[in-house]
């Protein structure tokens, strides 16, 4: 998280964001920070606003939130299903949202049909655009973002103007 106390962590396979305390009186402690998410959410990074970009690498189903239930029904599909038959979250679309250090949606960009960035799982800002790419795809997106730093550098958001390799 931008405020050095605390890690924010995907977890994929239960739709949620999760905040870890690394310092402070909340310290060694592991909260939900997003629950019940409308896919499966893969990286985090930071946004030039102080917020944050989520990408969706797939989107839940109704079968798939069935399953994720029942311990004992997975259990037995991972020892007698072959695994090009398990069940898995809806990757025929493409997602990333926007959302603040209360874990608030803020804003969210939908490919529903998946043709053009489908299966994402990274994003990241960098001077007033938003690059997008995922597992399966051959191309690298990107999204105009109004109202941002024109200026504000992902790299340097990072690693600081220090790390930079002149030349």
């Amino acid at each position: 998280a931008h405020d050095g106390k605390s890690v924010l962590i995907a977890s994929t396979s239960l739709c949620k964001i999760f905040r870890y305390w690394i310092d402070g009186p909340t310290k060694g402690r592991t909260e939900v920070l997003i629950d019940e998410l409308p896919g499966n959410p893969d990286n985090i990074n930071r946004a030039s606003d102080g917020n944050y970009w989520l990408a969706l690498v797939g989107i839940r189903t109704p079968t798939f939130d069935l399953a994720a239930r029942k311990p004992g029904f997975r259990l037995r599909m991972v020892k007698q299903v072959p695994t090009d038959e398990w069940l898995a979250p809806a990757l025929n679309h493409g997602c990333v949202l926007k959302f603040n250090e209360a874990g608030e949606a803020l804003e969210s960009w939908w490919d529903p049909t998946g043709i053009s960035h489908s299966t994402l799982t990274s994003m990241r800002e960098h001077k007033g655009y938003l690059y997008l790419g995922g597992l399966e795809n051959n191309r690298i997106g990107r999204i105009k973002l109004d109202g941002v730093d024109q200026t504000w550098n992902g790299y340097d958001a990072y690693w600081g103007a220090k790390g930079r390799v002149k030349g």
